[in-house]
């Protein structure tokens, strides 16, 4: 993928969306499992993802937002729910369930 510049980009992909919503601080969150990702800890999780993600739609429409922060937790069988906040210039119907969110890496 290239950007508006002419850059290429190096797509990894970080996980499939199970849930998307807004908090009224937060903006919106989109939440995901990704199983290879669940022996990092989170400042490793949260370097990977870094300051922008591309969504990709089944229907293979893509947008790029900005991330605001990453919240991580993990439940009793040791998998890690990320949370992933785009803030509030990104609505939750944008973000649909089962879409694929990847990194961009320059």
């Amino acid at each position: 993928m290239k950007n508006d510049k002419g850059a290429t980009f190096k797509m990894e992909k970080i996980m499939d969306v199970s849930l998307t919503f807004e908090s009224k601080d937060e903006g919106t969150i989109i939440v995901g499992t990704n199983k290879g990702l669940d022996h990092l800890t989170y400042p490793e999780i949260k370097k990977i993802i870094g300051d922008k993600i591309l969504i990709k739609y089944a229907d293979q429409n893509e947008t790029v937002l900005s991330v605001s922060s990453v919240q991580i937790s993990t439940s009793m069988a040791e998998r890690k729910n990320i949370g992933i906040c785009v803030g509030k210039l990104a609505s939750p119907d944008l973000v649909q369930v089962g879409a694929s969110i990847y990194i961009l890496e320059d």
